[in-house]
């Protein structure tokens, strides 16, 4: 049996399902109720100990909900989270990020035939922006395909990625570097990207919807990309398919507001229907 999610709230999925676990698997369930933040940030073999289970026991139970395993059910559990609790004196969210290895090993292969797409899309620009996260590195370890260009990203990880085909001229943005997706957050990189203009911005999502448009994890990296959309004179959006059914989260942009969205969802998705009903531009890979 599977207790599936999709953009249900994960919090409420496992509550709905605790009657129904054994006693191994409710102590797992329980302890992500209880602590959530340990639960998504620990390793795996940190958290397996913790709760004094094996690693397959461990996938087993994410697989009851439909997850194909520990990274793909914490980067949900972490999604759900964001709207799950409000901070109890200021009514902000509370949110807690994937770790970076679990968003970098999930759908790997996808995000890795998305990013070979996108490179066709912007061999002829000769100056991109390049957002950060595991879909723009998977992006930029894919731009050895391309001719010598100018890349500034706010993605550490992302930086080395372009460097390491020894041609491109790779900017980094100022700014605090986040731990959690080592990645350059706050107000200079606004500044960096405010006053220049690339051909491309290739941005990711954590999220996509009809109704709430492009989302991303905190309100801060959804301020930036608003601005480094300004910077470039056309915007395209790489997102696998999975990102159709997440929650949403802090809205970045309308669908309309982007050229392209380079995605493997199937052509008679119901999903792909309706966003080209909408007037979305998708290019199906």
């Amino acid at each position: 049996m599977q207790d599936t999610a999709d953009r249900e709230n994960m919090f409420d999925v496992l509550r709905q399902s605790l009657p129904s676990l054994s006693p191994k698997m409710k102590i797992i369930a329980t302890f992500a109720l209880d602590h959530p933040q340990e639960f998504i940030r620990q390793t795996s073999k940190d958290l397996c100990a913790t709760l004094n289970t094996s690693e397959p026991t461990m996938i087993r139970f994410c697989k009851r909900y439909g997850r194909s395993g520990l990274s793909e059910f914490r980067i949900d559990l972490a999604l759900s989270l964001v709207t799950e609790r409000l901070g109890e004196a200021t009514g902000e969210r509370s949110v807690v990020e994937p770790r970076a290895s679990d968003r970098r090993k999930l759908n790997s292969d996808r995000k890795s035939a998305i990013a070979r797409a996108a490179i066709e899309l912007v061999r002829d620009d000769n100056a991109i922006l390049l957002d950060n996260g595991s879909t723009a590195e998977s992006f930029a370890s894919e731009m050895g395909a391309l001719p010598p260009m100018t890349v500034m990203t706010s993605g550490l990880t992302v930086a080395l990625a372009a460097l390491a085909h020894e041609k491109h001229n790779v900017i980094v943005t100022g700014g605090t570097v986040r731990a959690a997706s080592m990645c350059m957050t706050g107000w200079m990189v606004r500044e960096a990207t405010r006053n220049m203009q690339f051909d491309t911005f290739v941005m990711g999502a954590d999220s996509i919807s009809l109704e709430h448009g492009i989302t991303t994890f905190l309100e801060d990296e959804a301020e930036n990309m608003r601005v480094m959309m300004k910077a470039a004179r056309r915007i395209i959006v790489l997102a696998d398919g999975s990102k159709f059914t997440k929650p949403s989260l802090h809205r970045i942009c309308d669908i309309a507001s982007v050229e392209q969205i380079v995605t493997d969802l199937p052509a008679d998705d119901p999903t792909t229907r309706a966003l080209i009903a909408a007037g979305a531009r998708l290019h199906l890979i």
